[in-house]
């Protein structure tokens, strides 16, 4: 994989998020304003005030937007007619809750999800893989609205074993009102019940997935040669992985975009946890839109990064891929 792939992929990363933003500067600029605060903050981004500034030109207001994105200059957050602080300062704050409990939980999820789909692929029909499929189906049939409720009531409500409550959160401009240390042990037993919720989902869609490719392989001559020569069982997983990496690599960012998406909100709400999920929800009720813009800035650029990542990642494997 020589170094202009990846400079290709990266500049069609760059041209992707700025996709993203044009898009939403077109949805606010041509459409109706969905707050009736636009004239309120002239530290808004320039896409606030381009609904209602009529004394710019289209095409200067969408250079100032995204000249404002470029650099950062997100506004600040709304209330009514209230500012609040810097949206940039505000997913700064928030943003490490949600990291905290997702990044585990998708490196668990992954990486475990596609061990046990490959060892049930390689054990096909065995009473291993059968158990394994049990786990897939029941972590993938029961949502995790229903998983973090039982953990509500279980280590919270009867044992008293941990207590959710990682900071109090400003209705007004959606700040935690005291500083919570994230990383004190039943700050972090809270975080890694959620991470284990997260991370069950995760697992029960990977192994699925790794199971159902790794089974077209586990018949093939090189596997059967692989046996012959006593291979070992981790050697002959690793060879049916190899193969059947490709297809593997482009679910990750599916199960990615789904943890932003949905299961970060879902997950925040019901345990009230101060991060992007859960100030999103507000924001959107406070009809802050600023904060909104912010947040789905954010999520496009973790978005275009992982598929960025993805694209690197199978010319890596596959070298077909990385072709001038």
């Amino acid at each position: 994989m020589n170094s202009r792939f990846v400079a290709r992929r990266a500049l069609f990363a760059v041209l992707s998020f700025y996709g993203v933003v044009t898009l939403v500067f077109l949805v606010l600029a041509l459409g109706p304003d969905p707050t009736g605060t636009l004239r309120v903050a002239s530290g808004d981004l320039q896409t606030l005030l381009a609904a209602s500034d009529g004394g710019q030109s289209f095409l200067s207001r969408y250079a100032g937007f995204l000249w404002d994105v470029t650099t950062l200059n997100w506004g600040r957050s709304t209330a009514g007619f209230e500012q609040g602080p810097a949206v940039t300062a505000l997913l700064a704050k928030h943003l490490p809750y949600t990291l905290t409990y997702a990044i585990p939980a998708v490196v668990v999820g992954v990486t475990g999800g596609i061990a046990l789909g490959v060892f049930a692929a390689v054990n096909n029909g065995g009473t291993v893989d059968r158990a394994i499929q049990s786990i897939g189906y029941f972590g993938f049939g029961i949502p995790n609205f229903f998983f973090a409720e039982v953990a509500l009531f279980v280590l919270e409500t009867e044992l008293g074993l941990i207590d959710f409550t990682l900071g109090r959160i400003d209705p007004k401009f959606y700040v935690v009102g005291e500083a919570v240390d994230i990383w004190q042990p039943r700050h972090l037993m809270e975080f890694g019940v959620i991470a284990a919720i997260l991370a069950l989902s995760l697992v029960a869609g990977q192994l699925r997935y790794a199971r159902s490719e790794c089974l077209e392989y586990v018949s093939a001559d090189f596997v059967k040669l692989a046996r012959a020569k006593g291979a070992s069982e981790f050697r002959v997983m690793a060879h049916v992985l190899r193969n059947a990496a490709l297809p593997l690599i482009a679910m990750f960012l599916a199960d990615l975009v789904t943890v932003l998406v949905v299961h970060v909100f879902v997950l925040e709400f019901v345990f009230n946890v101060p991060g992007i999920g859960q100030m999103g929800i507000q924001a959107v009720k406070q009809r802050n839109l600023p904060f909104v813009i912010g947040i789905t800035m954010t999520v496009a650029a973790v978005g275009v990064f992982a598929n960025f990542v993805q694209d690197v990642g199978l010319g890596y494997v596959d070298p077909r891929t990385d072709v001038e």
